[in-house]
């Protein structure tokens, strides 16, 4: 049994006479055989390259966005370096045009007798010629006292001249301490590159040694520490003194002032040297002079215990042999 051959020819040659819903269906047929074949041979490549260009464009997008935060961090930058570059020159600019050791020399001099400390050693060094400016170090040994030392220190770096310090080293020389520090100034090497009106140097840093103790030194004697005995209460009423303010062990005693019969007690806090009689008050727990001998100050302190009830507790203060 054969199939039946299509005769397209018989097909299109009667399809004059077909009915309109068979002509209708017909060209429906036609236009979606056009319309599949027009899809399959040219809107699928421009499909594929539309969605290669949406890919591309997403990967620009993203390189536009990294590059815009690159060009605004790249402007911070710029800004930065311009201030760090007029801040160069204008310390460049402070800088003298020619070596000023004796002037170093004596500023030296002069910081170091103004603190009390001796100058052991002074030793200039070889120059070290860099491309804008030269570096001149100095070797420097000086013997004091802890604060006084750090007082020189801080001195040192707030002279006019641009002064710079490394290598400090601090050791016990005795009784005293022994700073070697590595000291450096500096000049331009070549003075007639820069011009204009010198900068104004910012304010230095000031040592302050109020209410700092010396940690070379142990802390004052606390002899007598007993459990407290019960005693009054302190009165509210009464006005607290400036020596009340500071710690007890801030303190050192120093020696003692005799004025007829009367003795009075040295005590030095800081670089501060205060005076002091039997009665007076002294540290933060109503601490009260009831004795001053020739190497010691008897005090008696009030604290509360646990039960709200005042306890009374002797101190003493030693005299600092070292001072």
């Amino acid at each position: 049994m054969s199939l039946p051959r299509l005769d397209f020819c018989a097909l299109t040659h009667n399809a004059a006479k077909w009915p309109l819903l068979a002509k209708t269906v017909l060209g429906c047929a036609l236009a979606g055989l056009v319309l599949m074949v027009g899809d399959l041979v040219c809107l699928s490549l421009s499909r594929e390259r539309l969605s290669q260009v949406e890919a591309q464009e997403q990967v620009l997008q993203q390189q536009l966005a990294a590059k815009t935060a690159s060009a605004a961090e790249l402007e911070r930058r710029i800004q930065q370096f311009q201030q760090l570059q007029a801040s160069a020159s204008g310390f460049l600019r402070q800088l003298p045009g020619a070596s000023e050791m004796p002037g170093l020399l004596e500023d030296i001099a002069r910081l170091a007798l103004a603190n009390g400390l001796v100058v052991e050693s002074v030793t200039p060094l070889d120059e070290l010629p860099g491309p804008h400016y030269v570096e001149q170090p100095l070797q420097l040994g000086v013997t004091g006292v802890y604060h006084d030392l750090a007082r020189f220190v801080s001195d040192l770096g707030g002279l006019w001249r641009i002064t710079t310090v490394h290598d400090v080293a601090l050791q016990r020389d005795g009784e005293l301490l022994r700073l070697d520090l590595l000291a450096k100034t500096y000049w331009l090497a070549r003075p007639g590159e820069l011009r204009g009106e010198p900068v104004v140097r910012g304010r230095s840093f000031v040592y302050d040694a109020t209410a700092l103790r010396d940690p070379f030194k142990p802390l004052a004697l606390q002899v007598d520490h007993v459990p407290g005995q019960v005693a009054l209460a302190p009165d509210p009423a009464r006005p607290r003194g400036g020596l009340e303010g500071l710690a007890l062990d801030q303190f050192e005693m120093v020696g003692t002032l005799s004025r007829g019969a009367q003795t009075f007690a040295l005590l030095r806090a800081a670089s501060t040297v205060y005076r002091l009689a039997v009665g007076d008050y002294l540290g933060p727990d109503h601490g009260r002079v009831i004795a001053i001998h020739d190497d010691r100050i008897e005090l008696v302190e009030l604290f509360p215990d646990e039960q709200g009830a005042w306890l009374e507790r002797p101190r003493t203060l030693v005299l600092n042999v070292n001072s």
